[in-house]
């Protein structure tokens, strides 16, 4: 009804109700649901309008379309038949996921994260996880993390990081992101 007539109240209803006694007609056969998208009732049936509402008073016609909406000929009820597209892509998100284990030495604060054996071809992705017990004390004003990536029996020149998110939940947003790879040093702004 909102899709129709914007806000739905009671004079909004008593105002159209041939247009709403149509809507319930389309959208229910014997007592079950027919067509209940409203792009399909739209085609089925015209929103009103101004215009539209005196040409049917002049010329005597009705709101009611006079073909089927392409989209119940198809069958995906959303979408109109015969829709051509002149590329056929899919995109796809695949997130590979790696079972590991860490250790955490309390003395040199260092946190080892073993991920195991890599395959060459592929490109690992790597995720994780930081984050303060509850009661512990709040950190300084720019707390240092530092990361860092050893992967065995893997010969690369230099490790890239194309992306870094970094969130922070209860305290000020992170200014930016330092980190360093075999070929140096840089700054991510996030």
């Amino acid at each position: 009804m909102q899709d129709y007539f914007g806000e739905c109240s009671e004079t909004t209803i008593k105002d159209n109700v041939v247009i709403v006694y149509e809507l319930l007609e389309e959208m229910l056969d014997n007592g079950f649901p027919l067509a209940t998208e409203s792009n399909i009732l739209k085609e089925l049936i015209r929103p009103p309008t101004i215009l539209r509402s005196m040409v049917n008073t002049i010329t005597g016609s009705s709101n009611v379309g006079e073909t089927l909406p392409t989209g119940q000929l198809s069958n995906i009820p959303w979408r109109r038949a015969g829709v051509k597209y002149t590329n056929n892509e899919a995109y796809f998100d695949v997130v590979e996921e790696i079972d590991g284990t860490y250790n955490y030495d309390p003395v040199t604060k260092i946190l080892l994260w073993d991920i195991g054996k890599l395959n060459p071809q592929k490109l690992p992705n790597l995720k994780g996880s930081l984050s303060l017990q509850s009661g512990a004390p709040k950190p300084e004003e720019n707390p240092s993390l530092n990361i860092d990536l050893k992967i065995q029996q893997l010969a690369i020149s230099g490790l890239k990081v194309n992306r870094l998110d970094m969130y922070g939940e209860k305290y000020k947003p992170f200014k930016g992101v330092k980190y360093v790879t075999k070929a140096g040093k840089f700054q991510v702004r996030t």
